[in-house]
């Protein structure tokens, strides 16, 4: 009975939906809460989705620079309304 009931578990678990992994960090300059989507390292020039807590938005945004520090990563985003952002990430 317990093979039988692990059977019927395990595919249950393979097919059910993920969500989107994402990389947790926070606002240098608001201290707020923040994540990064996709949760892979950026490149200048690329494209991320940054999803702010405090106001429950997600704003796609240019990423300018990215620094490694020895605990951090810093990555300096461009706003759609042409603002600048330091986003202090988890280290990697």
């Amino acid at each position: 009975m317990k093979y039988l009931l692990i059977g019927a578990l395990a595919p249950a678990c393979l097919l059910s939906v993920q969500p989107a992994v994402a990389w947790d960090g926070f606002d240098a300059d608001s201290s707020d809460l923040v994540e990064i989507i996709p949760d892979a390292l950026p490149v200048a020039g690329e494209n991320v989705d940054v999803r702010d807590y405090a106001t429950d938005q997600t704003t796609t945004c240019l990423v300018k620079t990215v620094s490694r520090n020895s605990r951090t990563v810093e990555v300096v985003v461009r706003t759609p309304d042409g603002g600048t952002r330091t986003l202090v990430m988890e280290g990697r």
